[in-house]
């Protein structure tokens, strides 16, 4: 083998992979699963990478799927806004969430916070609730929430242990 070759085929062999070629096999890899570590283990027994390289790009790469998956969802989500506010009237009430998650369907964490923010929105209400419960005598504050104002257990509950805790003091 003339010497010319062997080195050249020494550098090509040293330099590895290009920029483009990482990226082609990173996205046949990503192309099947967006688990991070399926898309290192497709790297290295696919695509020929050191672990040392398929880590890293396969962590990268997880995290760009994620976040495109969440701007996708949330998309889909904007679109049907005037069908959410329509399913958030109907379920008025205080099992907001249990409603939303199994009459609707809804995510839990956009059920979640579509019922605190229905919530935070009325605060000055529950205020005066919170105040007229207080001044009874005939049952605790948690209680009274609960059966004259429909307050979801755990935030009328809540009320109880923080008006406890500030009596402890």
């Amino acid at each position: 083998m003339k010497p010319w070759l062997a080195v050249a085929l020494l550098l090509a062999v040293a330099c590895g992979k290009s920029e483009p070629e990482k990226r082609w096999d990173i996205a046949r890899c990503s192309a099947t699963s967006s688990d991070a570590l399926e898309i290192q283990l497709c790297l290295e027994t696919n695509r020929g990478w050191k672990e040392a390289e398929a880590g890293p790009a396969a962590a990268k790469r997880a995290r760009e799927l994620d976040s495109l998956e969440v701007v996708r969802a949330d998309s889909v989500w904007a679109t049907r806004a005037a069908r959410r506010r329509s399913e958030l009237r109907e379920c008025a009430g205080p099992q907001l969430v249990r409603c939303l998650l199994v009459q609707f369907g809804w995510p839990e964490e956009r059920a979640k916070a579509a019922s605190d923010s229905v919530w935070l929105a009325n605060a000055a209400a529950h205020q005066r609730e919170i105040v007229a419960c207080t001044r009874q005598r005939d049952s605790n504050v948690g209680s009274c929430l609960m059966l004259r104002h429909q307050w979801p257990n755990d935030r009328a509950l809540a009320v109880d242990d923080s008006i406890a805790r500030a009596k402890m003091r």
